[in-house]
């Protein structure tokens, strides 16, 4: 994922949290707002996850899984990708199938 599609500022964080609608997976949760700025992509991994190389690796998988679908998201919206405790457990291929179906479920793909 390329960094000019990166959420970065702990309050932009906070608003896609508050404003934002949820859907879920069954390894990530997916959080969505509106955007002004167009596609920012946010990932959240919290230390109930792991160590700092498994919280490490986990956004690593879900950036590669976001790569293939940078033009498919609709750039509207700013989203924030939590992975939960289980994230840990899963392959790269596996991660990749879980952020594309979290973000089918949310109806965020053109």
């Amino acid at each position: 994922m390329q960094k000019q599609f990166r959420l970065k500022r702990r309050a932009a964080f906070r608003y896609v949290y508050r404003k934002g609608e949820k859907a879920s997976a069954r390894h990530l949760a997916l959080f969505c707002a509106k955007s002004r700025e167009g596609l920012k992509v946010g990932i959240s991994v919290s230390k109930k996850v792991g160590n700092a190389v498994t919280r490490n690796r986990v956004k690593r998988y879900i950036r590669e899984g976001l790569n293939p679908l940078v033009e498919s998201i609709n750039p509207k919206f700013m989203y924030v990708v939590v992975a939960r405790e289980s994230a840990s457990a899963l392959s790269c291929k596996e991660m990749v199938d879980e952020v594309r179906k979290a973000f089918e479920k949310a109806g965020k793909l053109c």
